[in-house]
């Protein structure tokens, strides 16, 4: 039987940090009860916001002691869709990390920049920018979205040629353990301090090891219930000085997959996507603009590529990847457009490399709950027409959802994301949305879909399909960096709390 420490023992803790550095505010717990997602309320017993890694690893050692479970934290509030930064237990302690906010250093001559995370996308971009160089991010990320807790999370970033392994962006973290214990991954682990590491020309951007055991691979993804980061080096790549966006056109999905294939193959472009209507009517509005207004001109299918150059051969390059477009294009029967009626090349360019104040998938209707997970480019169709056979009972806004496949690692794989868009304000509409969130899930999960990224209810049925010895060798790890099961107990597949 769980056990919930008394009220009177997290007043310790707050005489540790400090009156400013927490809060049992009934208010400020309840700002934390809830996102928007469809997850069950509940507030937390106390919110604590640590400056330093010394707080992180004190309240992590507190919580060890008493047995209070602890929420990671660390974007802007609002916005927050998946549901894993609800407490699921009474007596939980939410660990914001939002006040560690920290840019610790920008390297352009290695490509990389050190964050603390609490550092956000609207902070960081113009940053990099400044010192020319560009993040490898995700889609018109929201601006108050930590940078830190995306790489964590493996969120797709938009350059698929720059993407050569599951873990980038992320290289080096220093990690807090659920034992309150620091660790840190990579060639950040030394030998030396970070200083001294620093004076002898390592930029701690090789994230494998120490020695054959690449811990940070362990972490990532795991939703913060093996370790808390309190910082972490990021892969970044050289701003280019010219870009041209190209777009293609279709009726169904297959006649862009070719298309895309050869320029994944040949590694033509640097972004590269491709959307349904309703998607790319979201994105490319803007954030004060109506997508209703720019979808009667679009096909039902878009691709968006962007050529880019660097330096004095800029011209000279974006025009042989020009070339290069054209013949792929004729090869796979795609007819490539420089433009398109209402959007402009600057416009489009901003929208995919720029920080928006909330989700671009909100705009359609003022609410989403996106539904996404991992396949190949050539089984996306499939999935499309199991959304479609879903939701052909549901009302007209339900099956007008949003698709956006982001081709990942080289064109290896992708990302599959389709968007349920709803009026938050509408109760019934909330509930229909609910209903058909689960449904389409379970029926993406029976069709092969693979989620490798289970918030939520989808970790039950996610992990039904896994080997119980599996399970039980997820478990021990667990039990070896949280041996008191504090750190997010109920994610993934630690449902119990391991003693």
């Amino acid at each position: 039987m769980e056990t919930i420490p008394p009220p009177h023992i997290y007043d310790k803790l707050v005489g540790s940090l400090g009156w400013e550095a927490a809060s049992r505010d009934p208010q400020v717990l309840e700002s934390y009860s809830r996102d928007d997602s469809f997850a069950k309320p509940l507030p937390p017993a106390l919110v604590a916001w640590p400056r330093s890694t010394a707080d992180v690893q004190l309240i992590v050692r507190f919580a060890a002691e008493h047995g209070a479970p602890v929420i990671a934290v660390s974007s802007a509030p609002g916005y927050r869709q998946r549901g894993d930064t609800v407490p699921t237990r009474p007596g939980s302690l939410v660990m914001d990390l939002s006040k560690m906010n920290s840019i610790l250093r920008i390297d352009r001559k290695n490509r990389v920049a050190m964050v603390e995370p609490g550092v956000t996308f609207g902070q960081l971009i113009p940053e990099v920018e400044r010192q020319g160089l560009r993040l490898l991010q995700p889609l018109c990320p929201r601006k108050g979205k930590s940078v830190l807790a995306s790489a964590l999370e493996r969120e797709p970033v938009t350059i698929p040629r720059y993407h050569w392994d599951a873990s980038d962006p992320l290289l080096c973290t220093e990690l807090v353990f659920g034992t309150g214990d620091l660790f840190r991954t990579g060639s950040a682990a030394g030998p030396g301090t970070l200083e001294e590491q620093l004076a002898a020309g390592s930029a701690q951007k090789n994230p494998m090891g120490p020695t054959q055991f690449s811990l940070f691979q362990t972490v990532q993804g795991a939703q913060g219930t093996l370790a808390i980061a309190t910082w972490a080096t990021l892969k970044c790549e050289l701003k280019p000085s010219l870009q041209k966006v190209r777009y293609a056109q279709a009726d169904d999905l297959g006649g862009l997959r070719d298309f895309a294939h050869g320029l994944l193959k040949f590694r033509i472009g640097d972004e590269l996507m491709i959307m349904n209507r309703r998607a790319f009517s979201s994105l490319a509005a803007g954030e004060t603009g109506d997508p209703q207004g720019i979808m009667p001109g679009l096909r039902e299918w878009l691709l968006v590529a962007v050529l880019s150059g660097r330096g004095e051969s800029a011209g000279e390059r974006v025009a042989y990847l020009e070339s290069d477009l054209a013949e792929i294009a004729r090869r796979s029967g795609a007819s490539p457009e420089t433009g398109l009626d209402g959007i402009s090349n600057e416009g489009m360019l901003a929208a995919l490399s720029s920080a928006c104040e909330r989700p671009w998938q909100y705009r359609s209707r003022g609410a989403c709950q996106p539904i996404f997970f991992i396949t190949t480019l050539d089984r996306a169709d499939s999935f499309v027409g199991i959304a479609r056979e879903t939701l052909r009972d549901s009302p007209a806004y339900l099956r007008d959802f949003g698709v956006y496949i982001q081709p990942l690692l080289q064109g290896c794989n992708c990302h599959l994301e389709f968007q349920l868009h709803y009026d938050p304000k509408s109760g019934a509409e909330v509930e229909e949305t609910a209903r058909a969130f689960t449904s389409l899930s379970r029926s993406l999960m029976e069709g092969g879909a693979f989620f490798s990224r289970p918030y939520g209810e989808w970790a039950a049925g996610m992990f039904e399909r896994v080997p119980p010895e599996t399970i039980e060798t997820l478990r021990r790890v667990k039990r070896i960096f949280d041996p008191k099961g504090i750190l997010k107990p109920g994610a993934l597949c630690f449902q119990e709390v391991s003693q």
